[in-house]
């Protein structure tokens, strides 16, 4: 069985099918206090590792939990991550210690994570483009406190890579929205409706969103 207190403080318990529940939250119960600990220190953490970056800790990608698994490697590069068989491998070289260590592996998974919203961003900006009829003149993805995305007057898209941990649906959401910026700059009723044409439930991705938005430097990535 795990227990997993994600970025949002959210608690989340992994059992085998065959463990009753009154097993369940025995086990849960035990584990109370730390628990506890885990979401005040994501609730009040103002540091970069909020995550210690070692195996086990679960991490977020198109809305599902990842399981890291630390690799030991003879490698002076080291530095690789892949998803693989639902756990985020990386590769670190055997010799490294501490925060040197835990920087590796930080590193590994930004740019791993990086990788995929370049790609992922750009092939859904693709298609909802050719719904709307209208391109980005630029895109940009790159890392954002505050902002999930922008559109400039100038028709640059700007995506804070972090949406890539959140579902697809989310994901389209932000898109979409930035998007239709291209075509009406600000929040009217018109903007809205040109949303609503191409995602009906909007409403419901945008309150799932913000859901997500208080995690967003929670990662420390």
């Amino acid at each position: 069985m795990a227990i997993d207190v994600n970025a949002a403080a959210k608690v989340t318990v992994l059992a085998p099918q065959d463990l009753n529940e009154e097993k369940i939250l025995e086990i849960v119960q035990k584990k109370a206090g730390w628990i506890i600990e885990r979401q005040k220190i994501i609730k009040n953490t103002d540091s970069d590792f909020a995550k210690e970056f070692v195996s086990g800790e679960a991490f977020s990608y198109l809305g599902r939990e990842y399981r890291l698994k630390i690799i030991q490697s003879t490698s002076e590069n080291g530095g690789k991550c892949e998803l693989n068989n639902r756990r985020l491998l990386v590769e670190v070289n055997r010799d490294l210690d501490g925060e040197i260590r835990k920087i590796a592996v930080k590193e590994a998974l930004l740019g791993w994570y990086l990788r995929q919203a370049e790609e992922k961003i750009r092939g859904r900006i693709h298609y909802y483009s050719g719904q709307l009829g209208r391109r980005p003149e630029f895109i940009e993805i790159k890392s954002q406190k505050k902002r999930w995305g922008s559109c400039s007057s100038a028709g640059v898209v700007r995506f804070n890579w972090k949406v890539i941990m959140t579902p697809l649906s989310v994901l389209d959401y932000v898109i979409v929205h930035e998007l239709c910026h291209l075509i009406y700059p600000h929040h009217s009723s018109q903007f809205w409706q040109k949303v609503q044409s191409i995602l009906p439930d909007y409403k419901r991705r945008r309150d799932l969103l913000k859901q997500y938005s208080s995690a967003m430097e929670a990662y420390g990535l």
